[in-house]
């Protein structure tokens, strides 16, 4: 698939007021809307925000977290695609020159990541699986210096990826230093106290950073409370 050229009109324009670019329904995601703003495209649900290039601000104020730790990282697990911020902001914003794997469930949302990814370039250097994380996790056999897991369908963590079984499998697959970065929304709601519970009870030497909106749990292997 080509990439799409930004308009220089609709460029200097998005530093104004968003700009639609593009309405399509994703195959899991419901309603989808791409726009221009700041000079970077967006991503989003009928309720939330899936990417948003080097400003997807729930990210960026974790990776910053990790960010001498990415430096010295040879490999990469990303769990929820989007446009492909998290991928972008590793190899534009924190020196990361290792390799990338990223799973994405929504065929509608892969193809928009090909389409409005910053730098075609770097998306050729992207594993991308068009898999269910669930059943890709349970037959991975590889481990990770970083894995990252943005799974929402609008702005809930789908109930699969809340048990105990899919939270060690991903423990499982860090490397001997890996990190895990898990989001999930501030505001607690009663379907998520089984995967605060199970976070807490698989990563009890986890923290949780808080975003402005969204929680991250941030989890480094071999490290104790």
């Amino acid at each position: 698939m080509t990439a799409i050229k930004r308009n220089v009109f609709q460029y200097c324009l998005s530093f104004l007021k968003q700009i639609k670019v593009e309405s399509t329904s994703g195959e899991y995601s419901g309603p989808l809307e791409v726009v221009l703003f700041e000079g970077r495209y967006m991503l989003n649900s009928e309720n939330a925000t899936y990417s948003f290039e080097d400003k997807y601000t729930s990210y960026r104020t974790a990776l910053f977290t990790i960010a001498e730790e990415i430096k010295s990282m040879k490999s990469a697990l990303v769990l929820g695609l989007g446009l492909g911020s998290i991928p972008y902001m590793l190899q534009t914003k924190f020196g990361f020159k290792g390799t990338i794997s990223c799973v994405e469930l929504d065929k509608t949302i892969i193809r928009l990541a090909k389409k409005y990814y910053p730098d075609q370039d770097l998306l050729s250097a992207l594993d991308i699986h068009d898999s269910d994380a669930l059943m890709w996790m349970q037959l991975n056999s590889q481990q990770f210096d970083l894995i990252t897991v943005d799974l929402f369908i609008d702005k809930n963590v789908p109930r699969q990826f809340h048990s105990e079984t899919f939270l060690q499998q991903l423990k499982n697959s860090l490397s001997a230093n890996g990190i895990l970065l898990f989001s999930r929304l501030a505001e607690k709601s009663r379907s998520e106290k089984t995967l605060i519970d199970n976070l807490k009870k698989v990563f009890p030497s986890a923290i949780e950073i808080d975003t402005g909106g969204n929680l991250i749990l941030c989890y480094k292997n071999g490290q104790t409370a």
